[in-house]
C-alpha cells in the first residue's frame, strides 16, 4: 500500500501543468518485464550517451519513454506513425518531410519542430549515420520538419529518420545551440573543438528524463532488484496503454530464470537454454519465437598477431563447426551461419544479387582446408600438435566473453574449445558484459564475441556490425576497436570499405543496391575480418496468466525482429493488457 501511495504521489507531480489529461486515472496494473540495466551513478538520464536510457531500457522499453517517428511492420513493408502524423519523400525526392502529431512532453509542454532540430543538432556532432545521407534539417512550421538529402534519396535514410528517438529540446537546448554554432562556424569532426563538444555532450547529466511516450522514470526508481518506469498522463498514448508501471527486473538469463518460473516476470527476451525452455513449457508458459536479427561473431583484434593474416582468419572459419556452435549458443533457437557474407542468411537472397551469392565461400567445416590455410600462412604443428610460426611461437591468446550473456558466452566457449582442439592455445576469460563491450571498443582484447548483422531490411545497416560498429571508423576518438583497416588495395584497386558500406543502400533502386551489397559481401567473405558464428532466434517466455494480447502463431507481426518488436506496437495501442482485466 505504501508503494502504491508513493506511485500516486509521483504521478501527481508529473501531472503538473497538464490539467486536461491529469484528470485521467492511472492504470493500476503492472507489466512485469526485465532488462540488464546498471545502477547509478553508471546509470544516468542522458539519452545521447552510453549508460543512458538506450543501454538501460533497451529498444522496446526505450520507445515507451522517448518515441521515434514511426514503427515498421516487416510483413507489410510499411510504417505506422508513432510520434509522426504524416511522413514521406518530397515531390521532387530532394528531401523527406515529417509532420508531428499534436503531442506533449511529460511536463505538459508541446512537442514541436524545435525538439527535432535540437535532437539532430546534437546528432550531427555525434556523427550519426543519418548525416551520411542528409545535409540538414529545417522547420517548415511548428510541427513539420524537412530533412534535405545530400545526394540521392534513400530508403535507408527513411528508416534511419523514422526510427530515431526525438529528445526534449528544453533539456538539451544549450548543447544543441553550441552544436549549431559549431557547424555554422565551419568546424568539422576532425577539429578539436568538435571533439571537445562531443565529449561535453557525453558527460552531460540531466536531472530529468522528459517523455513523449506514456512512461518515464527517475534514478530514484532504480533499485538493485528492479526499476520502475511509471505511467505519465501527457502522452498521446497515455489513454491507450493498460499498465501503470513497467517493472523491469534486473538481470540476464541466470537471474531471471527463477523469476519467470515464479511469475515475477511475464515476458523476457533473454536467451534461455533448451532445458530452461522446456521448464517454462512444463509450467504452462507460452514460448513465442521471433527473429532476433543478429547472432554472435568471433571478433579479432587486427593489431594482434597472427589475426592480421588473412589465411589464419580463413583457417579459423574452416575449423569451427558452426552448427555445433549454434546449438551450444541457444539450443535449437540458433543456426550455423551459411553464407558468411555479413548479411543474415534469411536476408541474403533479398539483399544480394544472385551472381555474387554464387561466388560466396561458405567455409564449411573442413579441417584439411583449415590446415592448408595455416600452412599457407607459414605455420606448422609442434610436438604437441599446437600451431607455431617460423620462430616456434604458439598462438597463445585470451578470448574475452561476457559472463552474464548465455548466448555469447556459449558461442565463445565453444569456439575456444574447437580452436584449441584444432591447435590454438586460447584461454577463456569471462568478465562482466559491460566491460567486455568497453574492452572491445578500446581495443583491449585479443579475441572476443559480440553481435554481427542487425534486424534491418537494409544491407548497409546489416554490414555495420561489427566491422564498423566495433572498428575505429565508427568509434569515439581514441578508440580503435578491432582496428581492421578499411582503406586498402583489393584486386588491384584502392578501396574504402567503410564508404562502400555506407553507399550500399543509397537511392531507391533496389536492384542496384543488391549489386553494391554483393561487392561488399564478397570482400568480407574473402578477408573474413570477423567470423559470423551463427544466427539466433528469440524464444521468449510469455505468461498468459499475467498478460494477454500477444500475436497468435502465424501473425505477420511475429516476423518483426527485436529492433521492431511486436511488444512496442501492441503495448502502445493497448492490445497487450493484464490477463483477466
Amino acid at each position: 500500500m505504501k508503494r502504491f501511495l508513493l506511485v500516486l504521489m509521483l504521478l501527481a507531480a508529473l501531472a503538473i501543468s497538464a490539467a486536461p489529461l491529469a484528470a485521467q486515472d492511472a492504470p493500476t496494473a503492472i507489466f512485469p518485464g526485465t532488462w540488464p540495466y546498471v545502477l547509478p551513478p553508471n546509470h544516468h538520464l542522458n539519452s545521447f550517451a552510453a549508460g543512458g536510457p538506450q543501454d538501460n531500457l533497451g529498444v522496446v522499453f526505450r520507445q515507451m519513454v522517448e518515441m521515434p517517428f514511426g514503427f515498421y511492420v516487416w510483413a507489410e513493408d510499411r510504417y505506422e506513425g508513432l510520434l509522426a502524423e504524416s511522413f514521406g519523400f518530397t515531390e521532387d525526392n530532394t528531401g523527406y518531410q515529417v509532420t508531428l502529431k499534436e503531442a506533449m512532453w511529460s511536463d505538459g509542454s508541446a512537442v514541436s519542430s524545435a525538439d527535432v532540430l535540437a535532437t539532430y543538432a546534437i546528432g550531427r556532432i555525434l556523427n550519426w549515420t543519418q548525416f551520411n545521407y542528409i545535409s540538414g534539417v529545417e522547420a517548415v512550421d511548428e510541427r513539420t520538419v524537412l530533412f534535405t538529402f545530400s545526394g540521392q534519396p534513400s530508403l535507408l535514410a527513411e528508416r534511419l529518420l523514422l526510427k530515431e528517438y526525438i529528445r526534449a529540446g528544453s533539456v538539451y537546448q544549450a548543447l544543441a545551440d553550441e552544436a549549431s554554432a559549431m557547424f555554422a562556424s565551419g568546424k568539422t569532426k576532425d577539429d578539436q573543438e568538435w571533439k571537445d563538444l562531443a565529449t561535453k555532450i557525453a558527460e552531460f547529466r540531466p536531472e530529468v528524463l522528459l517523455a513523449t511516450g506514456p512512461y518515464t522514470y527517475t534514478l530514484d526508481w532504480v533499485s538493485d532488484s528492479y526499476m520502475s518506469v511509471l505511467w505519465q498522463p501527457n502522452s498521446i498514448y497515455s489513454g491507450s496503454v493498460k499498465f501503470g508501471e513497467l517493472r523491469l527486473w534486473q538481470g540476464e538469463t541466470e537471474s531471471t530464470t527463477p523469476l519467470v518460473l515464479n511469475n515475477d516476470i511475464a515476458w523476457a527476451t533473454n536467451v534461455y537454454p533448451p532445458a530452461t525452455q522446456q521448464a517454462f513449457q512444463d509450467a504452462g508458459i507460452r514460448l513465442i519465437t521471433t527473429p532476433r536479427g543478429y547472432g554472435p561473431a568471433l571478433l579479432m583484434n587486427h593489431d594482434v598477431y597472427p589475426f592480421n593474416i588473412k589465411e589464419v582468419r580463413q583457417a579459423m572459419a574452416y575449423a569451427i563447426e558452426r552448427s555445433e556452435n549454434a546449438f551450444l549458443t541457444n539450443g535449437f533457437g540458433a543456426t550455423g551461419t551459411q553464407y558468411m557474407a555479413g548479411i543474415l542468411d534469411d536476408q541474403v537472397t533479398n539483399l544480394i544479387d544472385a551472381d555474387s551469392i554464387a561466388k560466396l565461400n561458405g567455409y564449411p567445416y573442413d579441417i584439411a582446408a583449415a590446415e592448408a590455410k595455416m600452412a599457407e600462412a607459414g605455420f606448422t604443428r609442434d610436438a604437441e600438435g599446437k600451431w607455431v610460426d617460423a620462430e616456434g611461437k604458439r598462438i597463445s591468446v585470451e578470448y574475452k566473453i561476457p559472463a552474464e550473456f548465455a548466448d555469447f558466452s556459449g558461442a565463445g566457449s565453444n569456439a575456444t574449445e574447437q580452436l584449441n582442439e584444432f591447435g590454438f592455445d586460447i584461454t577463456l576469460l569471462a568478465i562482466p558484459w559491460q566491460q567486455t563491450a568497453e574492452d572491445i571498443r578500446q581495443g583491449n582484447f585479443q579475441l572476443s564475441v559480440w553481435s554481427w548483422a542487425s534486424g534491418s531490411p537494409f544491407a548497409t545497416t546489416q554490414f555495420f556490425g561489427p566491422i564498423q560498429r566495433f572498428n575505429y571508423v565508427a568509434l569515439a576518438e581514441g578508440q580503435k576497436g578491432m582496428n581492421f583497416p578499411m582503406e586498402f588495395e583489393y584486386n588491384g584497386a584502392a578501396i574504402n570499405l567503410d564508404q562502400m558500406i555506407k553507399d550500399v543502400s543509397a537511392g531507391l533502386d533496389r536492384e542496384a543496391q543488391k549489386v553494391r551489397a554483393g561487392e561488399v559481401a564478397l570482400i568480407i567473405n574473402d578477408l573474413m575480418p570477423y567470423i559470423p558464428l551463427n544466427v539466433i532466434v528469440s524464444t521468449e517466455p510469455w505468461n498468459e496468466t499475467i498478460l494477454t494480447g500477444a500475436p497468435e502463431e502465424g501473425d505477420g507481426l511475429l516476423q518483426n525482429p527485436s529492433s521492431d518488436h511486436f511488444v512496442i506496437w501492441l503495448l502502445l495501442n493497448g492490445t497487450i493488457a493484464p490477463a483477466g482485466a
